[in-house]
């Protein structure tokens, strides 16, 4: 989808030309010029495929397309995507959620945005099953200008974190144990930070009416500085929290939504919350 706004550059994927089936897949990576070998595809349950960079992603999508298409991570009532609506996706990672919604917003607009190196694939899995309705953006969200360390796990990418905010013991420890045949050393990389609200401005988001969140313990500071015109731009909000560092609490996020309008319903599982520090937020606005 053409988009009327500037944009950075290199932030709009391109649809591919037809692509013949059973071959490897050696695509140019948009930030580094280097390419990499496709081998691994695996069917979701949407009609899509998702294409893999190595094998050794292959646990972690397996178990994000569990948790997104097989046990309906964001499926709630009121939280339903219509073919019109407009999706943020902050914390895109390898995409799987923005290949979940991009068929649901068909007339609609997803903007995917992901610091890491797994928005290679994202780009590539957008490429592939040919869905103009997606943009991704290369970035953290944080203060306009700045730049965020991140540490990246590649044999276990869903758990890569800004730099200080790092994984609870416990979750270190189960991710070792479970998928210890497919870790390697942790990666170290800056990325540039732009605002959540930069974003909504500079891509023409007049109104999202889905904002999903997953970015490991960075999203408190993504609404502590929040302007009002644009929280109310904002409909509503599925969120996963992180309680990682002191100060850090959800009873904050809770106030904050509440104060700009919103309903909210928090999901503490017992073990998820008091071992693993995490939880599910829903914020909606009633219509």
């Amino acid at each position: 989808m053409a988009l009327t706004q500037k944009l950075p550059p290199q932030s709009a994927v391109s649809i591919s030309p037809a692509i013949a089936k059973n071959r490897v897949y050696q695509p140019r990576s948009p930030q580094s010029g280097s390419t990499r070998p496709w081998t691994t595809k695996l069917s979701l349950p949407n009609g899509l495929d998702f294409w893999l960079p190595s094998s050794q992603t292959r646990p972690a999508a397996k178990y994000s397309i569990r948790e997104i298409f097989g046990r309906k991570r964001y499926f709630r009532q009121r939280f339903e995507i219509h073919p019109t609506d407009t999706v943020v996706d902050i914390g895109a990672n390898m995409g799987l959620f923005t290949l979940w919604a991009a068929p649901q917003a068909s007339a609609g607009r997803i903007v995917a945005i992901e610091p890491g190196q797994m928005v290679d694939c994202l780009n590539f899995n957008v490429r592939v099953n040919r869905l103009r309705n997606v943009t991704s953006v290369p970035c953290a969200v944080g203060a306009d200008g700045c730049q965020m360390e991140l540490i990246e796990y590649p044999g276990f990418n869903l758990v890569s974190h800004p730099s200080g905010i790092g994984p609870a013991l416990l979750t270190r420890w189960l991710i070792f144990l479970r998928y210890f045949h497919v870790q390697t050393p942790t990666v170290r990389r800056m990325a540039p930070c732009r605002s959540l609200g930069s974003l909504m401005d500079d891509y023409d988001l007049p109104r999202i009416h889905f904002l999903k969140v997953d970015c490991e313990g960075a999203e408190y500071d993504i609404f502590r500085t929040l302007a009002l015109e644009h929280w109310n731009r904002i409909d509503r909000v599925a969120m996963e929290f992180h309680e990682l560092r002191p100060g850090d609490r959800h009873d904050e996020l809770v106030s904050l939504f509440r104060s700009q309008g919103f309903r909210v319903a928090v999901r503490k599982p017992l073990f998820e919350y008091y071992f693993l520090r995490f939880g599910e937020f829903w914020a909606w606005r009633e219509t």
